[in-house]
């Protein structure tokens, strides 16, 4: 499964992975002022633990630092993955005082 990159053209993005024509996976993002604002990933559920997530997140990494971006981590999965490895994604995660709690990303993703 390949993964796929889809913009607006100025500040909403995705990165997602269709199988048999049917988006099964999205990384979905905002841009404002240099800072990628990572808001939501979600796998249909019998994908799940396939790696499938962790795959979207390194694209969306690979992403922010080839475009010099700042990531704010709002999906809670994409702060976990931040929490764990705080050195090895220093040079990319916005931080702040009041940064995001993760609960941005508790919405399940619609589709058929």
């Amino acid at each position: 499964m390949e993964i796929q990159f889809k913009t607006n053209g100025s500040d909403k993005g995705c990165f997602f992975i269709e199988k048999e024509g049917r988006q099964v996976a999205e990384l979905l993002f905002e841009i404002e002022n240099g800072l990628l604002n990572a808001y939501h990933t979600g796998v249909r559920p019998e994908l799940e633990g396939q790696g499938i997530a962790g795959r979207l997140f390194d694209e969306m990494v690979k992403y922010a630092r080839e475009q010099n971006y700042k990531v704010i981590p709002s999906c809670s999965y994409i702060l976990a993955k931040f929490r764990r490895n705080p050195d090895g994604f220093a040079d990319i995660w916005h931080r702040t005082p009041d940064e995001p709690t993760g609960d941005a990303c508790g919405i399940k993703p619609t589709g058929k």
